[in-house]
């Protein structure tokens, strides 16, 4: 059966369908044609007492200097129609800090991406909400904090590192020497941990089923401690070289 006109309502519903179409297609075309990238790199000289950056949604990546006399700091932002990621620096009580934020708009994606490179036992503390945070030998003490992102790290070395993801990112460790403390956290994200084989305090658990230990020897009296605890994801200790 042949279908009748349309009414006006339908009409009007079918010709502002149509309209919303041509605008979003209309703005997907624009932001690409107005996309921008930018390159930024520095040093930062100077006897620090730490580093700081707070990245929002951006991702971070921190490599280990060894011996360089200087940070290395570079970053990639990514943005459209001229709305660029605002950016503050500054040193206070020896720490360089960075906060870098996306403008709070809907017209144009905004992304940024650091990587710093960071000398032996200059401690790093990195924030991001669900930006991923990577480290990569590193030598030191590091705080990660992460609402929604992953941490990666490997071939880990110093006193102390604390990373975690408060949303539903995983968080992945390795170190290349026993770490005097090892505080691993999530809630939803899975946590995975290796080190050197040996004696351990150790504190794991997980709702989701016994936390799997091989490779490590439980010591409440050993010098070295390992805290692994998710609200629902696996956790998994393990001791010795990865195979």
């Amino acid at each position: 059966m042949a279908a009748g006109p349309l009414s006006p309502w339908r009409l009007l519903v079918a010709v502002c369908a149509g309209l919303l179409v041509v605008v979003a297609i209309g703005l997907g075309v624009w932001s690409l044609a107005s996309s921008e990238e930018r390159s930024v790199s520095y040093s930062v000289r100077g006897a620090l007492a730490g580093v700081s950056v707070d990245v929002g949604a951006g991702d971070v990546e921190v490599v280990g200097g060894g011996r360089a006399p200087a940070v290395a700091v570079s970053h990639v932002d990514r943005f459209g129609f001229g709305h660029g990621p605002s950016v503050s620096r500054s040193v206070v009580d020896g720490t360089f800090r960075v906060v870098s934020r996306c403008p709070d708009t809907i017209l144009h994606g905004c992304s940024v991406r650091y990587r710093l490179i960071v000398p032996d036992n200059v401690p790093v503390a990195i924030t991001t909400t669900s930006g991923s945070v990577q480290l990569h030998d590193y030598r030191g003490s590091a705080r990660i904090e992460t609402r929604g992102g992953n941490v990666d790290v490997e071939g880990f070395c110093g006193f102390s590192l604390e990373a975690r993801s408060s949303g539903g990112g995983n968080v992945t460790a390795a170190a290349s020497c026993p770490p005097q403390q090892l505080m691993l956290r999530a809630t939803t994200g899975a946590i995975s941990a290796r080190v050197p084989g040996g004696r351990y305090r150790v504190d794991a658990s997980t709702s989701s089923g016994a936390p799997r230990i091989n490779g490590l020897t439980a010591d409440a009296g050993a010098p070295f401690a390992i805290q692994a605890l998710s609200v629902s994801g696996k956790v998994t200790l393990l001791g010795g070289s990865a195979s």
